[in-house]
Protein backbone atom coordinates (compact mmCIF):
# COMPACT_ATOMS: atom_id res chain seq x y z
CA UNK A 1 0.00 0.00 0.00
CA UNK A 2 1.15 3.48 -0.71
CA UNK A 3 -0.43 5.28 1.55
CA UNK A 4 0.27 9.40 1.40
CA UNK A 5 2.16 8.35 -1.54
CA UNK A 6 -0.89 7.46 -3.58
CA UNK A 7 -2.41 10.59 -4.54
CA UNK A 8 0.74 11.77 -6.16
CA UNK A 9 1.53 8.57 -7.76
CA UNK A 10 -2.20 8.66 -9.28
CA UNK A 11 -1.65 12.21 -10.99
CA UNK A 12 1.49 11.43 -12.32
CA UNK A 13 -0.03 8.23 -13.82
CA UNK A 14 -3.33 10.49 -14.80
CA UNK A 15 -1.23 12.95 -16.10
CA UNK A 16 0.85 10.33 -18.45
CA UNK A 17 -1.84 8.75 -19.38
CA UNK A 18 -3.68 12.00 -20.83
CA UNK A 19 -0.63 13.03 -22.41
CA UNK A 20 -0.01 9.90 -24.56
CA UNK A 21 -3.41 9.07 -25.36
CA UNK A 22 -4.37 12.95 -26.58
CA UNK A 23 -1.26 13.12 -28.57
CA UNK A 24 -3.13 9.72 -30.27
CA UNK A 25 -6.39 11.71 -31.27
CA UNK A 26 -7.79 9.85 -28.25
CA UNK A 27 -10.84 11.75 -27.02
CA UNK A 28 -10.94 11.73 -23.27
CA UNK A 29 -14.87 10.81 -21.89
CA UNK A 30 -14.76 9.81 -18.32
CA UNK A 31 -12.26 9.16 -15.47
CA UNK A 32 -13.30 6.99 -12.91
CA UNK A 33 -10.68 6.07 -9.75
CA UNK A 34 -7.67 5.24 -11.68
CA UNK A 35 -9.87 4.52 -14.77
CA UNK A 36 -10.03 6.26 -18.51
CA UNK A 37 -12.82 5.90 -20.56
CA UNK A 38 -11.42 6.66 -24.10
CA UNK A 39 -12.94 6.77 -27.54
CA UNK A 40 -10.66 6.60 -30.78
CA UNK A 41 -12.15 6.82 -34.62
CA UNK A 42 -9.45 4.30 -35.77
CA UNK A 43 -8.60 0.78 -34.60
CA UNK A 44 -5.03 1.17 -34.92
CA UNK A 45 -4.36 4.48 -33.31
CA UNK A 46 -5.92 3.19 -30.34
CA UNK A 47 -3.56 -0.45 -30.09
CA UNK A 48 -0.65 2.09 -30.85
CA UNK A 49 -1.28 4.47 -28.17
CA UNK A 50 -1.98 1.89 -25.43
CA UNK A 51 1.40 0.32 -26.89
CA UNK A 52 2.82 3.98 -26.29
CA UNK A 53 1.19 4.24 -23.27
CA UNK A 54 2.26 1.12 -21.59
CA UNK A 55 6.12 2.04 -22.98
CA UNK A 56 6.15 4.89 -21.02
CA UNK A 57 4.25 4.12 -18.23
CA UNK A 58 7.46 1.45 -17.61
CA UNK A 59 10.04 4.31 -18.44
CA UNK A 60 8.49 6.67 -15.97
CA UNK A 61 10.76 6.95 -12.76
CA UNK A 62 8.54 6.42 -9.90
CA UNK A 63 9.45 6.54 -6.23
CA UNK A 64 10.17 3.08 -5.96
CA UNK A 65 9.50 -0.14 -8.07
CA UNK A 66 6.67 -1.03 -5.51
CA UNK A 67 4.89 1.73 -6.49
CA UNK A 68 5.12 1.57 -10.32
CA UNK A 69 1.53 1.41 -11.72
CA UNK A 70 0.20 -1.76 -13.60
CA UNK A 71 -2.45 -1.06 -16.02
CA UNK A 72 -5.00 -3.09 -17.70
CA UNK A 73 -6.03 -1.76 -21.19
CA UNK A 74 -8.84 -3.01 -22.69
CA UNK A 75 -9.88 -2.68 -26.75
CA UNK A 76 -13.17 -2.96 -28.54
CA UNK A 77 -14.69 -1.81 -31.78
CA UNK A 78 -18.33 -1.15 -32.45
CA UNK A 79 -21.46 1.23 -33.14
CA UNK A 80 -21.87 3.31 -30.03
CA UNK A 81 -24.10 6.83 -30.20
CA UNK A 82 -22.93 9.72 -27.67
CA UNK A 83 -26.55 11.29 -25.74
CA UNK A 84 -25.53 14.03 -23.81
CA UNK A 85 -21.36 13.26 -23.59
CA UNK A 86 -21.54 10.04 -22.98
CA UNK A 87 -21.79 6.69 -25.02
CA UNK A 88 -24.31 4.19 -23.68
CA UNK A 89 -24.20 0.59 -25.32
CA UNK A 90 -23.62 -2.98 -24.89
CA UNK A 91 -19.99 -2.25 -27.03
CA UNK A 92 -19.44 -0.22 -24.56
CA UNK A 93 -19.94 -2.52 -21.72
CA UNK A 94 -18.20 -5.51 -23.89
CA UNK A 95 -15.29 -2.86 -23.69
CA UNK A 96 -14.83 -2.17 -20.04
CA UNK A 97 -15.05 -6.03 -19.61
CA UNK A 98 -11.81 -6.70 -21.67
CA UNK A 99 -10.25 -4.42 -19.94
CA UNK A 100 -11.19 -6.52 -16.64
CA UNK A 101 -10.28 -9.41 -18.25
CA UNK A 102 -6.55 -8.00 -18.98
CA UNK A 103 -3.69 -8.12 -16.05
CA UNK A 104 -1.40 -5.14 -14.92
CA UNK A 105 0.44 -4.53 -17.75
CA UNK A 106 -1.16 -6.22 -20.17
CA UNK A 107 -3.28 -4.92 -23.33
CA UNK A 108 -6.37 -7.23 -24.64
CA UNK A 109 -8.44 -6.57 -27.91
CA UNK A 110 -11.77 -7.98 -29.36
CA UNK A 111 -11.55 -9.80 -32.47
CA UNK A 112 -13.15 -6.74 -34.03
CA UNK A 113 -10.71 -5.17 -32.97
CA UNK A 114 -7.77 -7.14 -34.39
CA UNK A 115 -10.21 -7.35 -37.60
CA UNK A 116 -10.31 -3.40 -38.04
CA UNK A 117 -7.26 -2.31 -36.41
CA UNK A 118 -5.17 -2.94 -40.12
CA UNK A 119 -1.41 -2.45 -39.98
CA UNK A 120 0.02 -2.53 -36.69
CA UNK A 121 3.11 -0.14 -35.42
CA UNK A 122 6.06 -1.92 -36.17
CA UNK A 123 7.36 -5.56 -34.74
CA UNK A 124 4.08 -5.16 -33.19
CA UNK A 125 1.48 -8.65 -33.39
CA UNK A 126 -1.58 -9.67 -31.86
CA UNK A 127 -1.11 -13.24 -30.16
CA UNK A 128 -5.01 -15.16 -30.44
CA UNK A 129 -5.39 -16.03 -26.75
CA UNK A 130 -8.62 -17.81 -27.92
CA UNK A 131 -12.36 -17.86 -26.96
CA UNK A 132 -13.79 -16.81 -23.21
CA UNK A 133 -17.01 -15.77 -21.65
CA UNK A 134 -16.60 -11.92 -20.62
CA UNK A 135 -18.99 -11.26 -17.28
CA UNK A 136 -22.46 -10.55 -18.20
CA UNK A 137 -22.32 -11.85 -21.94
CA UNK A 138 -23.97 -14.92 -23.11
CA UNK A 139 -21.37 -15.43 -25.92
CA UNK A 140 -17.80 -16.35 -26.18
CA UNK A 141 -15.44 -13.42 -27.04
CA UNK A 142 -11.97 -14.40 -29.00
CA UNK A 143 -9.68 -12.04 -26.98
CA UNK A 144 -6.19 -11.07 -28.33
CA UNK A 145 -2.77 -9.50 -26.69
CA UNK A 146 -1.10 -6.93 -28.00
CA UNK A 147 2.67 -7.98 -28.67
CA UNK A 148 5.43 -5.16 -29.19
CA UNK A 149 8.82 -4.22 -28.06
CA UNK A 150 8.81 -3.15 -24.54
CA UNK A 151 5.56 -4.60 -23.25
CA UNK A 152 5.53 -7.74 -20.72
CA UNK A 153 4.89 -10.79 -22.63
CA UNK A 154 3.94 -13.33 -20.19
CA UNK A 155 0.59 -13.13 -18.15
CA UNK A 156 -1.72 -15.90 -16.59
CA UNK A 157 -5.12 -16.44 -18.45
CA UNK A 158 -7.07 -13.70 -18.92
CA UNK A 159 -9.21 -13.18 -15.56
CA UNK A 160 -12.85 -13.72 -17.20
CA UNK A 161 -16.02 -15.74 -16.18
CA UNK A 162 -15.59 -19.07 -18.11
CA UNK A 163 -16.11 -22.06 -15.72
CA UNK A 164 -13.12 -24.31 -15.67
CA UNK A 165 -11.17 -24.27 -18.48
CA UNK A 166 -11.36 -27.71 -20.20
CA UNK A 167 -13.50 -29.28 -23.10
CA UNK A 168 -13.28 -32.87 -22.08
CA UNK A 169 -16.49 -35.06 -23.24
CA UNK A 170 -19.27 -35.47 -20.96
CA UNK A 171 -19.41 -39.11 -19.86
CA UNK A 172 -23.08 -40.28 -19.85
CA UNK A 173 -22.40 -43.57 -17.89
CA UNK A 174 -19.87 -44.07 -14.75
CA UNK A 175 -16.52 -45.21 -14.71
CA UNK A 176 -16.58 -48.46 -12.97
CA UNK A 177 -13.18 -50.14 -11.17
CA UNK A 178 -9.66 -49.29 -12.22
CA UNK A 179 -8.63 -48.19 -8.44
CA UNK A 180 -5.04 -49.45 -8.92
CA UNK A 181 -5.02 -48.32 -12.61
CA UNK A 182 -5.37 -44.71 -11.65
CA UNK A 183 -3.44 -44.54 -8.80
CA UNK A 184 -0.60 -45.79 -10.96
CA UNK A 185 -0.81 -43.11 -13.95
CA UNK A 186 -1.69 -40.27 -11.56
CA UNK A 187 1.95 -40.95 -10.23
CA UNK A 188 3.46 -41.04 -13.17
CA UNK A 189 1.72 -38.20 -14.87
CA UNK A 190 2.86 -36.06 -11.78
CA UNK A 191 5.94 -37.15 -12.57
CA UNK A 192 6.38 -36.88 -16.42
CA UNK A 193 5.59 -34.38 -19.01
CA UNK A 194 4.34 -37.50 -21.45
CA UNK A 195 2.95 -40.23 -20.67
CA UNK A 196 1.11 -42.50 -23.33
CA UNK A 197 -1.54 -44.97 -22.33
CA UNK A 198 -1.32 -47.40 -25.02
CA UNK A 199 -3.30 -50.69 -26.00
CA UNK A 200 -5.49 -52.64 -28.18
CA UNK A 201 -8.66 -51.32 -29.59
CA UNK A 202 -11.48 -51.50 -27.19
CA UNK A 203 -8.88 -52.06 -24.27
CA UNK A 204 -10.33 -48.52 -22.38
CA UNK A 205 -7.38 -46.42 -23.17
CA UNK A 206 -9.84 -43.09 -24.11
CA UNK A 207 -12.14 -43.51 -20.74
CA UNK A 208 -9.61 -44.01 -18.46
CA UNK A 209 -7.29 -40.61 -20.02
CA UNK A 210 -10.76 -38.82 -20.18
CA UNK A 211 -11.19 -40.07 -16.23
CA UNK A 212 -7.95 -39.07 -14.99
CA UNK A 213 -7.60 -35.66 -16.40
CA UNK A 214 -10.89 -34.32 -15.57
CA UNK A 215 -9.65 -35.20 -11.82
CA UNK A 216 -7.02 -32.36 -12.64
CA UNK A 217 -8.52 -29.59 -14.29
CA UNK A 218 -7.72 -27.75 -11.06
CA UNK A 219 -4.56 -28.14 -11.70
CA UNK A 220 -3.86 -26.38 -15.00
CA UNK A 221 -4.56 -22.75 -14.85
CA UNK A 222 -4.53 -22.69 -18.66
CA UNK A 223 -6.91 -25.37 -18.71
CA UNK A 224 -6.82 -29.10 -19.91
CA UNK A 225 -7.84 -29.98 -23.39
CA UNK A 226 -8.96 -32.55 -25.44
CA UNK A 227 -7.92 -33.53 -28.99
CA UNK A 228 -9.92 -36.26 -31.02
CA UNK A 229 -7.51 -37.37 -33.66
CA UNK A 230 -9.07 -40.51 -34.68
CA UNK A 231 -10.88 -38.41 -38.25
CA UNK A 232 -7.75 -37.05 -38.84
CA UNK A 233 -6.87 -38.35 -42.44
CA UNK A 234 -3.81 -36.26 -43.49
CA UNK A 235 -0.40 -35.69 -41.10
CA UNK A 236 -0.45 -32.46 -42.21
CA UNK A 237 -3.46 -31.64 -40.66
CA UNK A 238 -3.01 -33.01 -36.83
CA UNK A 239 -1.64 -29.87 -36.17
CA UNK A 240 -4.62 -28.24 -37.13
CA UNK A 241 -6.75 -30.14 -35.23
CA UNK A 242 -4.74 -29.55 -31.98
CA UNK A 243 -5.09 -25.76 -32.42
CA UNK A 244 -8.64 -25.61 -33.62
CA UNK A 245 -9.20 -26.67 -29.89
CA UNK A 246 -7.15 -24.14 -28.34
CA UNK A 247 -9.26 -21.92 -30.39
CA UNK A 248 -5.58 -20.45 -32.41
CA UNK A 249 -6.25 -19.63 -35.84
CA UNK A 250 -3.60 -20.40 -38.71
CA UNK A 251 -1.05 -17.13 -39.02
CA UNK A 252 -0.52 -16.46 -43.14
CA UNK A 253 2.60 -17.58 -43.87
CA UNK A 254 3.56 -19.28 -40.81
CA UNK A 255 3.62 -23.04 -39.84
CA UNK A 256 0.81 -23.74 -37.80
CA UNK A 257 2.66 -25.54 -35.36
CA UNK A 258 5.05 -22.40 -34.48
CA UNK A 259 1.84 -20.71 -33.91
CA UNK A 260 1.17 -24.12 -31.09
CA UNK A 261 4.49 -23.69 -30.00
CA UNK A 262 4.44 -19.50 -29.01
CA UNK A 263 0.80 -20.22 -27.82
CA UNK A 264 1.94 -23.00 -25.17
CA UNK A 265 5.30 -21.89 -24.38
CA UNK A 266 4.64 -20.03 -21.34
CA UNK A 267 1.55 -21.89 -20.50
CA UNK A 268 0.33 -23.95 -18.30
CA UNK A 269 -1.97 -26.93 -19.17
CA UNK A 270 -2.72 -30.49 -20.00
CA UNK A 271 -3.51 -32.13 -23.56
CA UNK A 272 -5.35 -35.19 -23.97
CA UNK A 273 -4.78 -36.61 -27.65
CA UNK A 274 -6.86 -39.37 -28.12
CA UNK A 275 -5.98 -41.97 -30.83
CA UNK A 276 -2.77 -40.69 -31.95
CA UNK A 277 -2.19 -44.14 -33.86
CA UNK A 278 -3.92 -42.70 -36.39
CA UNK A 279 -1.73 -40.16 -37.36
CA UNK A 280 1.75 -41.83 -34.87
CA UNK A 281 4.36 -39.57 -36.43
CA UNK A 282 2.98 -36.38 -37.02
CA UNK A 283 1.64 -36.15 -33.71
CA UNK A 284 5.00 -37.31 -32.25
CA UNK A 285 6.45 -34.45 -34.60
CA UNK A 286 4.05 -31.49 -33.16
CA UNK A 287 3.72 -33.19 -29.32
CA UNK A 288 7.87 -33.07 -29.45
CA UNK A 289 7.70 -29.54 -30.39
CA UNK A 290 5.16 -28.26 -27.84
CA UNK A 291 7.09 -30.04 -25.02
CA UNK A 292 10.34 -28.82 -25.92
CA UNK A 293 9.54 -25.23 -26.40
CA UNK A 294 8.19 -25.00 -22.76
CA UNK A 295 7.60 -26.50 -19.40
CA UNK A 296 4.86 -26.15 -18.48
CA UNK A 297 2.60 -28.07 -20.88
CA UNK A 298 2.08 -31.53 -20.11
CA UNK A 299 0.92 -34.55 -22.86
CA UNK A 300 -1.19 -37.57 -21.70
CA UNK A 301 -1.98 -39.93 -24.65
CA UNK A 302 -3.60 -42.77 -25.96
CA UNK A 303 -2.09 -44.69 -28.79
CA UNK A 304 -2.02 -48.71 -29.89
CA UNK A 305 1.48 -47.92 -30.29
CA UNK A 306 4.09 -45.56 -28.49
CA UNK A 307 5.85 -42.38 -30.03
CA UNK A 308 9.36 -43.81 -28.95
CA UNK A 309 9.89 -40.15 -28.16
CA UNK A 310 12.78 -39.23 -25.67
CA UNK A 311 10.97 -38.78 -21.93
CA UNK A 312 7.85 -40.78 -23.32
CA UNK A 313 6.31 -43.04 -20.01
CA UNK A 314 4.65 -45.72 -21.62
CA UNK A 315 1.96 -47.57 -19.98
CA UNK A 316 0.62 -50.18 -20.96
CA UNK A 317 -3.38 -50.56 -19.97
CA UNK A 318 -4.20 -54.04 -18.99
CA UNK A 319 -7.90 -55.94 -19.18
CA UNK A 320 -10.38 -55.23 -16.11
CA UNK A 321 -9.64 -57.73 -13.90
CA UNK A 322 -11.64 -60.88 -13.78
CA UNK A 323 -10.83 -61.83 -10.17
CA UNK A 324 -13.07 -61.60 -7.13
CA UNK A 325 -13.21 -58.05 -5.65
CA UNK A 326 -12.55 -57.95 -1.55
CA UNK A 327 -14.42 -59.70 0.67
CA UNK A 328 -15.82 -61.96 -2.05
CA UNK A 329 -17.25 -58.74 -4.45
CA UNK A 330 -18.03 -59.04 -7.87
CA UNK A 331 -14.79 -58.51 -9.81
CA UNK A 332 -14.05 -54.89 -11.88
CA UNK A 333 -15.03 -56.31 -15.40
CA UNK A 334 -18.13 -57.97 -13.59
CA UNK A 335 -19.38 -54.78 -11.73
CA UNK A 336 -19.34 -53.20 -15.41
CA UNK A 337 -20.85 -56.02 -17.28
CA UNK A 338 -24.06 -55.47 -13.93
CA UNK A 339 -23.71 -51.93 -14.49
CA UNK A 340 -24.05 -51.68 -18.43
CA UNK A 341 -26.71 -54.25 -18.11
CA UNK A 342 -28.82 -52.97 -15.64
CA UNK A 343 -29.21 -49.97 -17.82
CA UNK A 344 -29.74 -51.89 -20.98
CA UNK A 345 -32.82 -53.78 -19.47
CA UNK A 346 -34.49 -50.44 -18.33
CA UNK A 347 -32.65 -50.39 -14.83
CA UNK A 348 -34.11 -53.94 -13.72
CA UNK A 349 -30.71 -55.81 -12.00
CA UNK A 350 -29.66 -59.03 -12.91
CA UNK A 351 -30.94 -61.68 -10.72
CA UNK A 352 -28.20 -63.42 -7.80
CA UNK A 353 -28.46 -66.61 -9.43
CA UNK A 354 -26.70 -64.93 -13.04
CA UNK A 355 -23.88 -64.10 -11.39
CA UNK A 356 -21.88 -67.27 -12.21
CA UNK A 357 -22.54 -66.87 -15.87
CA UNK A 358 -21.77 -63.09 -15.80
CA UNK A 359 -18.34 -64.41 -14.57
CA UNK A 360 -18.50 -66.85 -17.69
CA UNK A 361 -19.04 -64.23 -19.85
CA UNK A 362 -16.34 -62.10 -18.88
CA UNK A 363 -13.92 -64.53 -18.39
CA UNK A 364 -14.73 -65.02 -22.38
CA UNK A 365 -13.92 -61.64 -23.02
CA UNK A 366 -10.74 -61.26 -21.02
CA UNK A 367 -11.84 -58.14 -19.39
CA UNK A 368 -11.69 -56.24 -22.04
CA UNK A 369 -14.15 -53.36 -21.49
CA UNK A 370 -15.77 -52.77 -25.23
CA UNK A 371 -16.34 -56.45 -25.29
CA UNK A 372 -18.12 -56.33 -21.85
CA UNK A 373 -20.03 -52.97 -23.01
CA UNK A 374 -21.27 -54.56 -26.24
CA UNK A 375 -22.01 -58.22 -24.16
CA UNK A 376 -24.12 -55.63 -21.96
CA UNK A 377 -26.07 -54.84 -25.11
CA UNK A 378 -27.14 -58.30 -25.80
CA UNK A 379 -28.17 -59.16 -22.04
CA UNK A 380 -30.96 -57.07 -23.09
CA UNK A 381 -32.36 -59.37 -24.88
CA UNK A 382 -30.68 -62.42 -23.93
CA UNK A 383 -29.94 -64.31 -19.95
CA UNK A 384 -26.69 -64.52 -18.90
CA UNK A 385 -26.67 -68.47 -19.48
CA UNK A 386 -27.79 -67.96 -23.16
CA UNK A 387 -25.03 -65.44 -23.77
CA UNK A 388 -22.54 -67.10 -22.33
CA UNK A 389 -23.16 -70.33 -24.52
CA UNK A 390 -23.53 -67.96 -27.77
CA UNK A 391 -19.48 -67.04 -26.48
CA UNK A 392 -18.05 -69.76 -28.61
CA UNK A 393 -18.90 -67.55 -31.52
CA UNK A 394 -17.62 -64.52 -29.83
CA UNK A 395 -17.71 -62.03 -32.53
CA UNK A 396 -21.49 -63.09 -33.65
CA UNK A 397 -22.87 -63.21 -30.54
CA UNK A 398 -21.75 -59.48 -29.77
CA UNK A 399 -21.57 -57.98 -32.87
CA UNK A 400 -25.60 -58.60 -33.30
CA UNK A 401 -25.99 -56.05 -30.83
CA UNK A 402 -24.73 -53.05 -32.76
CA UNK A 403 -28.25 -52.69 -34.70
CA UNK A 404 -29.41 -51.49 -31.57
CA UNK A 405 -28.93 -47.93 -30.04
CA UNK A 406 -27.29 -49.45 -27.21
CA UNK A 407 -24.87 -51.10 -29.17
CA UNK A 408 -23.64 -48.21 -31.43
CA UNK A 409 -23.18 -46.04 -27.80
CA UNK A 410 -21.25 -49.20 -26.20
CA UNK A 411 -18.68 -49.17 -29.34
CA UNK A 412 -18.10 -45.44 -29.16
CA UNK A 413 -17.44 -45.75 -25.95
CA UNK A 414 -14.92 -48.23 -25.38
CA UNK A 415 -11.91 -46.36 -26.29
Amino acid sequence: MLGAGYRPVLSEHRRLLRRTLSESDGTELFTEGDSFFVAFSDAGAAIEACATAQRALAAHEWPSPDSTPKVRMGLHTGQAEAVNGEYASPEVHRAARISAAAHGGQVLCSAATARYAGTLPPDASLLDLGLHRLRGFDDRERLYQLVAPGLELQFPRPRTADALAHNLPTQVTSFVGRHAERAEVSSLMADHRLVTLVGAGGAGKTRLAVEMAGGLVETYQDGVWFVDLASVTDPGLVAFAIAAVLGLRPEPGRPVVDTLADFAAFRRMLLVLDTCDAQLGATAEVVSRLLTGGSGIRVLATSREPFNLPGETVWRIPPLSVRPGPGGGPSEAVSLLLDRTTAARGGRRSEPTESDDLQRVVARLDGLPLAIELAAARLRVLSASQLAERLDDVLGALDAGRDDPGGAYAGRAGG
